[in-house]
């Protein structure tokens, strides 16, 4: 055998000898100073990680992350998935290339497994543009703009700015996404990636652009999406969306979808109204947006948080009463803490007390399948690297290093060797953005504002040395910044060679800039972690029969905890036929499972409308607007929905009662049909007065052609 190949045996054996004995210590005790992360499964250093017999390490030609992590044994672990054939697939190894990318940043920091994926993350940056100058987009836009606003924006601003023009058509937002619109609409999430983009670059046509952009685009959506009742707004995220797809909620059709209130959705536009109100402040404009924004903060805070559990339930759901569904969306989570929906100790707590695995945290928490998270979706790397910034910036050091560990674990033995699920492409670009991000925004703490740049940086345990970053382009200046120590307080800070007095540098530098920073320990606001190490799988969805007193469950199984929800209220149900309660007015019954740890899905609601509703028979429709005179015998709040003829294609209706707006009528192809051929939309909450009232039906215009549904009747349900 060669010297060389017996110096790079013995290489391998050093780092696994040493390894072993960090991993062996790890287990049920404080992680060692000398580890990133250690945990029951794997034990993540700056030179290796190793997990059981698997072992990732830098050979010394420091040119590729070499492991020896076998398909067949993502075969054997993964291989049927919840009756799912799941099959492992290598692409093209990543190996450095002699030349680094042009016009990306040199980053140093003496631990060769972070050095090596950020090499890998700058030519997955550099690769990650199309000969239009634009970044290479999925169908998936959620994740090209978390990429942007995580560090796409600070290292290409011009590719992300030409980019977001892309998304734009007749100076508002692109909305229709596999013809989804409005019942999938998390596209306002535009706004936090171009702000990021003008914050960086301080371009003023640019803001002037966006401005006008966003302000029609939250004009439509506020039409369109606002509920009246809970003041938060209609729809399905992508994130939102995925469980309540064919393998979970099988009920659910378009209509349903519209009626649910995502967390997602929300936060996006809660933030988009605060971004519109800044972009007024620079442009010179009064306005009050701020106050939009905080009454989408409110109405999150009110009908979202999840008291008991300690964290946001993903949406909201049900046909007439909405209730909050069992699992949360974790990139939501990250950013109500990070953009102050979740104030006071909110923040604190939701990142202590959700569940996360040794793998990193979930999209959505319970998981959708038990397969680990990076490859249930593939936005799993945005998903961490937003949470990882919300463990930092709620000084969370033990999750931070769990999650920067996650995060450096799956690019080091999956990414660096194009492993993924076959017919599921791995999110180069937004895997590649997430890791610089832990860079730029974690270990160097920079925080772009119109002003310019805060620094706040935190350098976990575990991470020791020296950090540089040189050739970081901003504006009208090229900086260098190192920074030295660890902890999360900077001890001092210098431009030049000149010591500041805050950590701030303005937008106005200009030339070559050498900042340094050193830190030392701060405060820490708790260390606590959930760690869910049993696999937790939402209960079944009941099947449920029913008649006008009683509900006969098809599908029972004895032992289970079944739960009869009675408008939100919740008794017990103990055997498979059950008795209804007597009620004096309208009601929504559905029945779900509790589990060990959390509920399930509710089954398809039953409602017993206790008065036959009232129906008014709908003229033929005149240019898309239809009235009918509805009389009541006494005022006050009233449920109304349309049965109508599907065509095919989508048809949208804004509902007015006597001149006041009063909601949104979605009606699709999809809906259920009755015996007379009919569907009925989602309902919507109306006020009427006692008498005579003018119900107006408005088609809304969609950006794609349909052909309208014929409106058959208006039925009017007393609550």
């Amino acid at each position: 055998m060669s010297d060389k190949r017996l110096l790079g045996k013995c290489s391998v054996l050093a780092v696994l000898a040493v390894s072993l004995l960090l991993f062996a210590c790890s287990r049920d005790k404080e992680m060692s100073n000398q580890a990133i992360v250690q945990n029951e499964l794997f034990t993540l250093t700056g030179d290796s990680i190793i997990e059981d017999t698997i072992i990732a390490w830098i050979p010394e030609s420091m040119d590729r992350i070499a492991s020896n992590l076998p398909l067949a044994r993502l075969d054997s672990l993964y291989g049927n998935i919840d009756s799912l054939e799941v099959r492992f697939v290598q692409g093209k190894p990543w190996r450095k290339r002699k030349t680094r990318p042009t016009m990306m940043p040199e980053f140093i920091c003496g631990q060769p497994l972070i050095d090596m994926l950020y090499e890998m993350s700058a030519e997955g940056v550099a690769d990650g543009i199309d000969k239009n100058g634009n970044f290479v987009a999925t169908h998936n836009y959620s994740r090209l703009y978390c990429a942007i606003y995580l560090s796409l924006a600070c290292l290409k601003p011009h590719q992300a700015m030409s980019t977001l023009k892309t998304m734009v058509d007749r100076d508002s937002i692109i909305m229709q996404r596999e013809g989804q619109w409005p019942v999938v609409n998390d596209h306002i999430g535009w706004s936090t990636a171009a702000w990021e983009v003008y914050k960086v670059t301080g371009d003023r046509q640019w803001l002037a652009y966006c401005y006008h952009v966003i302000k029609k685009t939250l004009n439509i959506n506020s039409k369109v999406l606002l509920d009246q009742s809970t003041g938060l707004v209609h729809g399905a995220g992508y994130t939102s969306a995925r469980p309540l797809g064919p393998r979970r909620m099988t009920w659910m059709g378009y209509n349903d979808l519209f009626a649910c209130m995502s967390l997602g959705n929300n936060i996006l536009t809660g933030n988009a109204y605060a971004i519109l109100g800044e972009m007024a402040e620079e442009l010179g404009f009064e306005n009050d947006y701020q106050k939009d924004a905080q009454r989408i903060k409110d109405a999150i805070n009110q009908h979202l948080w999840n008291e008991d559990q300690g964290f946001y339930s993903s949406f909201l759901y049900g046909v007439a009463v909405p209730r909050q569904a069992p699992l949360t969306d974790n990139t939501s989570q990250a950013m109500c803490a990070l953009w102050g929906i979740a104030d006071d100790d909110r923040a604190e707590n939701l990142i202590a007390n959700t569940p996360v695995s040794d793998f990193g945290v979930n999209v959505t928490y319970p998981a959708s399948t038990p397969i680990e998270p990076y490859f249930v979706n593939s936005s799993w790397a945005t998903t961490q690297a937003m949470w990882n910034l919300a463990a930092a910036y709620t000084r969370n050091e033990n999750a931070l290093r769990r999650g920067l560990g996650a995060l450096y674990r799956a690019q080091a033995l999956y990414q660096s060797r194009g492993i993924h699920i076959h017919g599921i492409n791995i999110d180069e670009l937004g895997t590649s953005a997430s890791d610089i991000a832990m860079i730029i925004r974690v270990l160097l703490g920079m925080n772009f504002t119109p002003e310019g740049i805060e620094f706040s940086p935190t350098v976990p345990t575990g991470m020791p040395g020296t950090k540089s970053l040189k050739g970081l382009n901003y504006r009208r200046a090229v900086l260098d910044i190192t920074v030295k120590g660890q902890g999360n307080e900077i001890k001092s800070i210098s431009d030049n060679g000149k010591l500041l007095e805050s950590s701030f540098i303005p937008c106005d530098v200009e030339g070559n800039h050498h900042i340094v920073i050193s830190m030392e320990e701060g405060t820490r606001s708790s260390n606590k972690v959930t760690i869910h190490r049993n696999e937790v799988i939402l209960p079944p969805i009941p099947t449920v029969v029913w008649t006008r007193d009683s509900g006969h469950i098809v599908d029972f199984v004895p032992g289970l905890a079944y739960r009869l929800s009675t408008n939100g209220s919740l008794s017990a149900i103990n055997d498979s036929v059950f008795a209804l309660p007597e009620v004096d007015g309208f009601t929504e019954y559905s029945v779900e499972i509790a589990g060990k740890y959390i509920h399930g899905y509710m089954s398809k609601p039953h409602l017993d409308f206790h008065l036959t509703p009232q129906t008014a028979f709908l003229p033929d429709s005149v240019g898309g607007h239809t009235s009918i005179n509805v009389t009541v015998a006494q005022g006050g709040d009233y449920l109304l929905d349309v049965g109508y003829h599907p065509t095919g294609t989508l048809d949208v209706r804004e509902v007015e009662v006597n001149g006041h707006r009063m909601g949104t009528l979605v009606m699709t192809s999809y809906g259920e049909l009755n015996i007379n051929g009919l569907a009925y939309s989602n309902m919507v909450n109306v006020k009427l007065l006692k008498g005579e009232n003018t119900i107006t039906f408005t088609q809304i215009r969609l950006p794609k052609a349909f052909t309208p549904c014929q409106l058959f009747h208006a039925r009017i349900i007393k609550r």
